[in-house]
């Protein structure tokens, strides 16, 4: 997720009180404080993103009842990712008096757009094309061929995760709109959030028991690449922001609290859906599950126990675990990348088949098959990320500006 925070040149946060104080200026140029625990919730939410795409693509994700439960939970982290992007946005740019729009604009969407259509063409070439042998179709048939490619673009189907970046383009979009919203409300931010959470509520609501005659619903499953069924995440991420310092307080001292009420609401949220599939004749797999009005108190918690638990590190943990603070520097800076590759890389990994399973799963049996699955995808991921780092070009790539290569000495 392209949610980058700017260069590094404040001190670790070492207290509420110092993650309180985070927002200050550590240069007279205006440069806000790195805030450490936003890479340590990026790299557990982009890490937890790969084990779901890899567990589905291991089992048999239509079936399973312990799968989709698994999946259920883990669904909380798509909506981190916006009320992340939604929270360093905000922090970057509420205080900004001279905020321009089409400076952020300029800055903000060349690095997902450009990632998203190299990217998107990627998928399409390997998955649709090369693997189906269309080869030939396609350099027979140019003008249908492009049209097929951005029928698939124009809404985020090229790759399964593509999606995201398609949403994240309205993000950054509408994040003017977003920010004057905030200012605006400010000092009713309760108020602001309160008739979020009621939309949010009618909007999965809808999602969920509505059912659209057939005009409609040839668009109305694309839901989900829109902006819509995530706007009350995306301004819970930037009113966190803003109002971080009174959260890093109030958040002291309640681990324990938001422990029982992760459990609970993980509770309510599984008993509703195990209930439904067992008394209600609903379907195990559902491709709204996501969307399910009882999941948003889990995902709220989830995201907030997130943020709790990594702000803990930062201050508490962090400079007493150098070797991991680096692993999560370098997970976090390398995290869109890994985002956008992870899926080519698993890919390859299962393409090899034995029978009707890949040979992978065939032959480790399961969880084995499943968790090398995952090691395998993400080093792959990673090493991959590397490479392109360092090619010319490693901007519209990866998101990311060029590493330099190796010197010999």
């Amino acid at each position: 997720m392209t949610t980058f925070a700017p260069e590094r040149g404040s001190a670790t946060i070492q207290s509420a009180d110092t993650i309180a104080r985070s927002g200050q200026k550590v240069s007279s140029a205006g440069r806000k404080a790195y805030l450490h625990h936003l890479d340590l919730i990026r790299a557990t939410t982009f890490s937890l993103v790969i084990f779901v795409h890899c567990l589905t693509q291991t089992t048999d994700e239509f079936n399973s009842l312990p799968v989709n439960t698994a999946s259920l939970l883990l669904h909380f982290t798509r909506n981190t990712f916006f009320a992340l992007t939604g929270f360093v946005l905000m922090y970057q740019n509420f205080d900004k008096a001279d905020f321009s729009t089409t400076g952020f604009w300029r800055k903000r969407i060349k690095l997902v757009i450009f990632p998203y259509l190299i990217w998107s063409a990627i998928y399409w070439l390997v998955q649709e094309v090369w693997a189906k042998d269309r080869i030939g179709d396609v350099l027979s048939n140019p003008v249908s061929s492009l049209a097929e490619f951005g029928r698939l673009a124009g809404w985020g189907l090229s790759g399964f995760q593509m999606y995201f970046l398609f949403v994240m383009l309205q993000v950054y979009l509408l994040f003017p709109l977003v920010l004057w919203l905030v200012r605006a409300t400010r000092g009713h931010h309760g108020k602001l959030l309160a008739g979020s959470l009621a939309v949010q509520l009618a909007i999965t609501a809808t999602i969920t028991f509505w059912h659209p005659p057939a005009p409609v619903a040839e668009y109305w499953w694309h839901h989900y690449a829109t902006f819509v069924p995530y706007q009350f995440f995306i301004l819970y991420g930037a009113v966190a922001a803003v109002h971080r310092e009174a959260i890093a307080r109030w958040l002291a001292g309640k681990g324990w609290w938001l422990f029982g009420a992760l459990l609970t609401t993980g509770a309510i949220a599984v008993g509703t859906y195990l209930s439904g599939v067992w008394f209600g004749g609903k379907p195990v797999h559902d491709n709204d599950s996501a969307f399910r009005p009882t999941l948003i108190p889990f995902i709220v918690v989830a995201i907030t126990c997130l943020y709790a638990a990594a702000a803990h590190w930062a201050s508490n943990w962090r400079d007493g675990t150098p070797r991991f603070a680096r692993a999560v520097s370098f997970a976090s800076n390398r995290s869109f990348g890994v985002f956008l590759g992870h899926v080519l890389v698993l890919y390859f990994v299962l393409t090899p088949r034995s029978g009707d399973q890949a040979w992978l799963v065939a032959t480790l049996g399961q969880p084995w098959g499943t968790l090398v699955t995952y090691i395998a995808t993400i080093a792959g991921s990673l090493l991959l990320v590397e490479i392109l780092r360092r090619l010319p070009g490693s901007l519209y790539l990866t998101g990311r500006p060029r590493l330099p290569l190796p010197v010999r000495r």
